[in-house]
């Protein structure tokens, strides 16, 4: 095979595979996860008291960075998945009851560097949640059983990422889930999720 053939049969491979560097450079995964909390409630119209309870947070995703104008950068967040588990669930009466949710929320995220290793971000996008609300069953005397609710979710938030090396940082963020009315035992609307993590960089 001649030096000028090889050339020919090379070059196509090696500028494929550059591009696709180039592309992957674009990308994220994180794994974020934090505190949360159910508030104590009395089920609407009984006097049946569900306990509130401490509990834990975890958040996955994946972004694409999709247009960079000087340092600053946006980015999608695809798919990112976030759940809240209380660590116990109790009430006045026996049954089954769950309080916890989850959330589906695709976002934009706009980074902004502040030097070569940190930068600041906010997110703002709209999803699904699913959360399970108790009540109670027509038995005599009625036990609790959970209902499960869809809604609409608008998510904002913001947070720090701290790149320690190429491929890897530490992330802070906190979110703000904004729903309908008093779901998976939050009071009013706002599903407020404080998280640290880390991501890789690809």
């Amino acid at each position: 095979m001649t030096k000028k053939c090889l050339l020919r049969c090379l070059l196509p491979t090696f500028l494929a595979s550059g591009a696709w560097a180039q592309r992957i450079q674009n990308m994220d995964v994180f794994f974020l996860a934090g505190p949360s909390s159910a508030r104590t409630q009395v089920i609407g119209g009984t006097n049946v008291t569900v306990y509130g309870s401490s509990g834990f947070s975890s958040t996955t995703g994946y972004g694409y960075q999709f247009m960079r104008r000087s340092a600053v950068s946006l980015w999608l967040e695809l798919l990112p998945f976030a759940s809240v588990h209380p660590f116990a669930e109790t009430a006045s009466i026996p049954g089954s009851i769950s309080l916890s949710s989850s959330f589906l929320v695709p976002s934009v995220r706009v980074m902004v560097p502040v030097q070569s290793r940190i930068s600041f971000f906010g997110t703002l996008g709209a999803g699904l949640g699913s959360f399970n609300n108790p009540s109670l069953t027509s038995d005599n005397p009625p036990e609790l059983k959970t209902n499960g609710v869809d809604h609409l979710v608008i998510g904002a938030g913001g947070g720090v990422d701290v790149r320690l090396t190429r491929m890897f940082s530490l992330r802070v963020d906190i979110r703000d889930f904004v729903t309908g009315r008093d779901l998976s035992g939050v009071p009013g609307r706002n599903h407020v999720l404080p998280m640290m993590g880390f991501a890789f960089h690809f």
